[in-house]
């Protein structure tokens, strides 16, 4: 997913750059983004009392707005969520091939950040990003077994156990853009970290952290 998103930024770019765009950049903006999201974390089953590292992904979409002060520095803050973060961490453990354990978690959140940009020529720049990111997440662990008879398979015994959290934590940054007619196209690499999910007797979230490849687009009102 992240090398198609890199390829589509270029063609993007060949195809829409233009060879003039202003020198001003100060006032409002309006952005949008698509992102390929990875969680890793520490999962411990206590039932089994056993822990994995997990890495889950998932495709994440944003909105952001913000104000420049010039074409060097900016303040920016949006909304930003995502499909859920999926693993089957503890397969081995299973007794048959129709038994499942499986992790689910939902993260969503806002965030608030200065945007910096070094500007190499007039169409390219690197930027850096510092922040943070106010963060809800629920984090659910299902243990059960799958019908066999008949497609699709359906899980006909099934318990799960959910928990949920808030937090405030640091929001890092670093990508290159460039510039079309009014608008500007990003690529950026984005890192955050959410804090500890977990039910007693069941199991426990810890140890996350959250990085997104990010394409947006940035227009300049």
């Amino acid at each position: 997913m992240r090398k198609a998103m890199i390829l589509g930024v270029l063609g993007l770019a060949g195809t829409l750059a233009s060879p003039a765009f202003a020198d001003e950049f100060s006032g409002f903006r309006l952005g949008m983004n698509m992102s390929s999201d990875k969680l890793a974390s520490d999962l411990f089953f206590e039932p089994a009392l056993e822990q994995r590292s997990v890495h889950m992904d998932r495709f994440g979409y944003g909105l952001f707005g913000g104000w420049a002060l010039n074409r060097y520095f900016a303040a920016e803050a949006g909304l930003r969520g995502g499909s859920e973060f999926n693993s089957n961490p503890f397969n081995d453990l299973l007794a048959t091939s129709d038994d499942f354990i499986a992790s689910h978690t939902d993260v969503k959140g806002a965030d608030i950040s200065v945007v910096g940009t070094l500007w190499i020529g007039k169409k390219f720049a690197l930027f850096g990003r510092a922040g943070m990111f106010a963060w809800k997440a629920e984090q659910t662990m299902s243990v059960g077994n799958y019908a066999t008879a008949g497609p699709p398979p359906r899980p006909y015994n099934k318990v799960s156990v959910s928990t949920d959290d808030t937090g405030f934590d640091p929001l890092f940054g670093v990508g290159i853009q460039t510039v079309l007619d009014g608008a500007l196209l990003r690529v950026e690499w984005q890192e955050t970290e959410i804090g500890d999910l977990g039910v007693a007797g069941a199991y426990n979230l810890h140890d996350s952290t959250m990085n997104s490849l990010n394409f947006s687009v940035v227009w300049i009102l």
